[in-house]
């Protein structure tokens, strides 16, 4: 009989994820650190385990639970990690404190020299085959190899900083030569192989957060309290919701459309749209909506995961690789369920209640 508690089945239980990367069309990774109580929990001395969680789908059998694999760092050693896949089957981990990870399939897993201070990043991204840090102050590493970092953005443009404005949270391109790079308030900056240009998208402020090229030929930007942004160039435009509710976290492009991850749960927009109004995403009526902080796209597949579910989407079907609920159709079915059992009950009741006055007429 299976064990349902054994560790392959468990090892995010009681973790909350960070990240998660598509290193392979089988094979795929979160980052996560264990939940703490308020008491047991410091930031600069006492922080949760971190865990590598790996899922590889040709370990899995069909008709059992997600099977996870993984490794995991005690105490301080990681923490608020982040992913991104490297060569295939094979993957990056940095954190916020420097710390990098390399990892996969194979012997090639070690911990890499520790990033120094001014080269310290909080986000990591692929554009094309080149791995790139990015980080606050206008910061962009370019990964040269195993332990080998060089700024991307030269002095003068980190240096020329104004108070509270500055960028950057995250970076994608078309090419190596096409990047665009964004944070801060406004900080929107276009880098051509060449040189850096700072994009001035309007006037009113926006809070960029994330950012993607998509196949339309446009540049997608997320940004806090639900603005979405898209152009190329000189030319912008800026969709702002009524509603401010949503706090984007990441933006991917992925058969055709524009998905919008966020703790409020993931939007959607199809690419090259006449209008940047985005939808609330239904996740095609296959699993039940999880709320998406982290997505990536790779190997043809879409990955999601919220703080406590990972889901995967190979353009057809969803299927969740750890947490998750019923999906719809299940929901659907139960409610029905519930609703036949409580009408048989009130009919059993009424029998009842029908035999009770009878036999006191009788009496």
């Amino acid at each position: 009989m299976t064990k349902y508690n054994d560790i392959k089945y468990t090892m995010l239980d009681g973790f909350v994820i960070h990240d998660c990367c598509i290193a392979g069309n089988d094979y795929f990774c979160v980052s996560a650190e264990k939940l703490l109580s308020e008491e047991e929990y410091d930031y600069y001395s006492k922080r949760g385990t971190t865990r590598i969680g790996i899922h590889n789908l040709e370990a899995q059998k069909k008709g059992e639970p997600p099977i996870w694999a993984g490794r995991t760092w005690e105490g301080h050693s990681f923490f608020n990690t982040r992913l991104v896949n490297t060569e295939y089957k094979e993957y990056l981990m940095m954190d916020d404190a420097g710390q990098v990870f390399y990892g996969g399939l194979g012997d090639r897993k070690f911990i890499e020299d520790r990033i120094p201070p001014d080269q310290r990043c909080r986000q990591l991204t692929k554009v094309d085959d080149q791995i790139y840090g990015i980080g606050f102050g206008r910061k962009i590493l370019k990964r040269i190899d195993h332990g080998q970092w060089e700024h991307l953005v030269p002095s003068e443009i980190r240096n020329a900083i104004p108070s509270g404005q500055a960028g950057f949270d995250d970076m994608h391109g078309f090419s190596e030569t096409d990047l665009y790079a964004v944070g801060g308030k406004s900080d929107v900056w276009h880098y051509d192989g060449e040189q850096w240009r700072f994009v001035d998208i309007c006037d009113d402020p926006i809070l960029p957060k994330a950012v993607c090229c998509a196949e339309d030929g446009f540049v997608y930007i997320a940004c806090a309290h639900g603005v979405l942004v898209r152009g190329r160039g000189e030319d912008w435009e800026v969709y702002r919701p009524k509603k401010q509710l949503t706090k984007f976290t990441e933006i991917v492009s992925y058969q055709g459309k524009i998905f919008l991850g966020s703790e409020q749960g993931v939007f959607v927009l199809e690419q090259n749209a006449t209008s940047l109004v985005y939808q609330p995403y239904d996740f095609e009526g296959q699993i039940y909506p999880i709320k998406a902080r982290r997505l990536d796209v790779g190997h043809g597949l879409l990955l999601a995961a919220s703080e406590y579910s990972v889901a995967l989407f190979d353009g057809q079907q969803w299927q969740y690789l750890y947490g998750g609920g019923p999906s719809p159709e299940e929901e659907a079915a139960l409610l029905e369920q519930m609703v036949r059992d409580a009408e048989e009950s009130v009919d059993a009741l009424h029998d009842i209640a029908d035999k009770l006055k009878s036999a006191k007429g009788q009496g």
